[in-house]
């Protein structure tokens, strides 16, 4: 009787009364103790105020049921259809919304609205599968950012085929510690497509020195990569560095200048054919013909095996005690250590040697002098 009532007033009643009349409606329906008939007829009211002309009728209803589980699901799905005031409140925290009104939902919905569904408290696999196939990169990043979505490798597999030509995309990638090494490998190629080709470098620097730059930040980021854990994802990785050509003479020399030796026994091993662990003896402590040998086996060049040979024994020395140096002061000492034995210095190769050993240098001390400041900065 009181509903009926209800329902004969509002349709003379002016806009805020009708809103505020919405709104005592929608949280008597969910807090006072109704018998079944009038729970019905609050219902049906509820209903056919989602007809109302009104939006701020409409939002007064969304703001009463936006965060209960006991709303009537019809009514909180017809919401989040609404304009994106009133949609916005249900879709971002309503518990009655279930996977499947959101994912049909995130196939149609504007950029906005993939956000708030992108951000909700809990995503499930096949929702954030949806947003990865259909979201817009706004909703993507919002994905992959929040903690509590289940974002599975298939979905980033998505994400990467669809949105890396996106920079916020990238960055939000290469924040995630759960992306594999295979994974992070092709953001930060495209990541240095993406330098190669941005006008202002190749207009500062011109389209060789765009490319050579990209190479350069590209084969630092790869150096970094390989710091990583060494025992998850780095046979697909080594794999994907192969296929793709990443895996170079030049890469290696930077990874072993930098000390990181156990990538560089993983990659020998997998171009050698030998078992991991004796190509760790044979840098940890064999003879140099064995090294040698070892070089021969992965496909090296000779020109370089001295490099490896005095990277490998100078990091031998810094582990066992006898020097106290960092990346730095091993790259000096090869690169010193490379120019006084070469025999032949008209040699191009030899040079272009040289040259990478020299850039990798003052890179190193590029590096180190920002880490110092930064480290002032905040004393």
């Amino acid at each position: 009787m009181i509903i009926q009532h209800f329902l004969k007033w509002s349709q003379a009643a002016d806009v805020s009364k009708r809103a505020a009349a919405a709104s005592a409606l929608g949280r008597a329906y969910l807090q006072s103790d109704m018998d079944f008939e009038e729970r019905c007829a609050a219902d049906a009211a509820m209903t056919l105020l989602l007809d109302d002309p009104s939006p701020k009728v409409r939002l007064a209803l969304a703001e009463a049921v936006a965060y209960s589980r006991a709303a009537p699901p019809q009514i909180v799905t017809a919401l989040a259809g609404d304009q994106y005031d009133i949609a916005s409140l249900v879709i971002a925290r309503s518990p009655v919304l279930r996977d499947g009104d959101l994912i049909s939902r995130v196939t149609v919905a504007e950029p906005r609205i993939q956000v708030l569904i992108a951000d909700r408290p809990e995503v499930s696999s096949s929702l954030a599968l949806a947003i990865a196939e259909y979201g817009h990169c706004n909703a993507v990043v919002t994905l992959l950012a929040n903690h509590n979505a289940q974002v599975c490798s298939r979905c980033r597999d998505i994400i990467i085929e669809r949105h890396l030509d996106e920079a916020a995309v990238r960055g939000a990638l290469l924040a995630d510690p759960d992306l594999t090494p295979v994974h992070r490998l092709k953001v930060l190629q495209a990541s240095r497509d993406a330098i190669a080709k941005a006008p202002f470098i190749a207009r500062i620097l011109g389209d060789t020195g765009a490319k050579r730059v990209s190479g350069e930040a590209a084969a630092n980021a790869l150096v970094l990569l390989a710091s990583g854990r060494m025992d998850d994802g780095i046979g697909d990785l080594i794999a994907e560095l192969r296929a793709t050509g990443a895996l170079t003479t030049k890469l290696l020399i930077r990874a072993v200048c930098a000390g990181k030796i156990d990538f560089v026994a993983r990659v020998l091993a997998d171009l050698s054919g030998q078992a991991y662990e004796r190509v760790t003896s044979i840098l940890v402590g064999e003879r140099d013909n064995q090294l040698r040998a070892l070089l021969d086996a992965s496909g090296l060049a000779r020109t370089v095996h001295s490099l490896f040979l005095s990277a490998i024994r100078i990091w031998r020395d810094v582990a066992n005690g006898r020097m106290t140096i960092g990346a730095q002061e091993v790259t000096r000492l090869v690169m010193e250590e490379f120019e006084s034995g070469l025999a032949d210095r008209k040699n191009h190769a030899n040079d272009d040697i040289v040259a990478l050993l020299r850039s990798i240098y003052l890179e190193m001390i590029r590096q180190n002098a920002r880490r110092h400041a930064m480290d002032l900065a905040a004393a």
